[in-house]
């Protein structure tokens, strides 16, 4: 959830592959509301603006660009950025990302906002109530 750190990353020249899940949303948020408060989606969609339908349910085809744009962040530190959005590129971005030895590469994976993040624990619950599939 910081940034910062790439800077002292591309100083360093380090050669790290940053993988970025986008589903253009804040997706743990997203994902709790979803699992534990009935899908009362609130303040969880990166691409809403102010004259967006506030009860839109997800990204859909007239929905804003998303924003930030992680390839134009990277590439403003002085990292590498790839975009994938199929799932036949994964191997080709890796292989690509493998040959930046000089600066990090940052791999930003667009994914559907419905995806979720498991193994997960509900805030406040023992880990004795993992959620491991749903």
């Amino acid at each position: 959830m910081n940034i910062q750190e790439m800077a002292t990353a591309v100083a360093q020249e380090l050669p790290l592959i940053l993988c970025i899940f986008n589903n253009s949303c804040l997706g743990m948020v997203r994902q709790c509301q979803k699992l534990f408060y009935g899908k009362r989606y609130s303040s969880i969609c990166l691409r809403s603006k102010k004259n967006c339908n506030k009860h839109c349910g997800g990204t859909n085809s007239k929905c804003p660009v998303y924003s930030p744009d992680f390839i134009k962040l990277a590439e403003s530190y002085g990292a590498y950025g790839i975009r994938v959005e199929d799932e036949k590129d994964i191997e080709s971005a890796f292989l690509q990302a493998a040959k930046n030895t000089l600066a990090p590469t940052v791999i930003e994976f667009i994914i559907d906002s419905e995806e979720l993040v498991l193994p997960m624990v509900q805030g406040g619950k023992p880990l004795n109530y993992m959620i491991l599939d749903c």
